[in-house]
């Protein structure tokens, strides 16, 4: 199996859907978000190699194949201090800007990258964007000729630091066993949820999942337990990941986190004016619609909604996925 490892010791487990047959293609490098690691888009990856794309899919540290993340860095997610959880994280952006630095050198990657950021990834994403004032000046330029736009698919109010009512998550629900929850979550995540009128920016038009609806439709519903055992770990989720989600823990850290990715005008200006869209499916995760009633007001964010896509589109629909991602990477800015 693939693995990158930096300098610093930390590998990286990646898939890789190979060397389209032609020469100039747009590479996507893409970071998982929650439960499913980047077995997910494993429907995706031969799409993207039919259409002369490549897509690289990444597992993130504490995710199989990658290193584990070590107990004091553990004891920071439970317990560390906001400057600790802030030097966390924007470590784990650094290590993915030399993760991407690295492939693009052993796998000599035209220039032409999409970074792309799907659900909680953004988070991580957002920290490598981050980081790049932070990085050896010939790393900074590398990646600045490279990366030509990036991508936040389905990102959510979390990786934004964004004060919002609470919302349901059936991994705090605590009427719910604790030994049920996960499978209550991935049951929930996959709904195709059926949200009021969004423009109205009004968390009470939003369907948060938590009613019985009768037939109502979820991804993974007619997929064999063992293939979504091979897409997904529950393991990382209370040992991190959970924390992530906590508005009372990381909140601050993810906007601080945000603000310098996509509005400091020094790291904007290191990425040479680098395009952000923003991606968002209208019957995905509820997070996710708040996450662009935000972004909707930032004039250097660009907002594509894909109408009747879910959070899992790349399983549900993966030719129209790698359609859809096609036409943002290829679009210009709106005027």
């Amino acid at each position: 199996m693939p693995i990158f490892t930096l300098n610093n010791g930390i590998e990286f487990f990646y898939n890789d859907s190979g060397i389209p047959s032609t020469s100039a293609y747009t590479t996507y490098f893409v970071v998982h978000g929650h439960t499913f690691h980047s077995g997910v888009f494993r429907r995706l990856l031969p799409v993207a190699h039919k259409n002369s794309h490549r897509m690289i899919t990444v597992n993130r540290r504490e995710y199989p194949g990658s290193t584990p993340y070590t107990q004091a860095e553990l004891d920071v997610f439970a317990q560390g201090s906001n400057d600790e959880r802030l030097n966390l994280l924007l470590n784990q952006g650094t290590n993915l800007a030399f993760l991407l630095d690295g492939l693009i050198q052993s796998l000599s990657l035209p220039p032409d990258i999409v970074i792309v950021g799907w659900s909680l990834g953004n988070l991580f994403t957002l920290s490598l964007l981050a980081s790049i004032t932070s990085l050896p000046q010939t790393v900074r330029n590398r990646l600045a000729l490279s990366v030509h736009k990036t991508i936040m698919w389905d990102i959510t109010a979390h990786c934004i630091g964004m004060h919002i009512l609470p919302m349901y998550i059936p991994l705090f629900d605590l009427d719910i066993p604790l030994e049920a929850r996960s499978l209550a979550f991935l049951k929930w995540i996959g709904y195709y949820f059926m949200h009021g009128d969004s423009s109205k920016h009004d968390v009470a038009q939003l369907d948060q999942g938590y009613c019985n609806v009768l037939n109502r439709r979820s991804t993974f519903d007619e997929t064999a337990p063992e293939e979504v055992a091979e897409i997904t770990d529950f393991n990382p989720g209370p040992r991190c990941d959970n924390r992530l989600l906590d508005p009372g823990a990381f909140l601050e850290v993810e906007r601080i986190i945000a603000n310098k990715a996509l509005f400091d005008a020094s790291t904007r200006s290191a990425w040479s004016g680098m395009d952000v869209w923003n991606f968002v499916g209208d019957a995905s995760i509820p997070t996710a619609q708040v996450a662009t009633w935000s972004l909707e007001d930032q004039p250097t964010i660009y907002i594509a909604a894909i109408k009747g896509a879910n959070h899992f589109q790349m399983w549900d629909d993966p030719e129209g996925c790698m359609m859809d991602l096609h036409k943002l990477q290829s679009q210009e800015r709106p005027s």
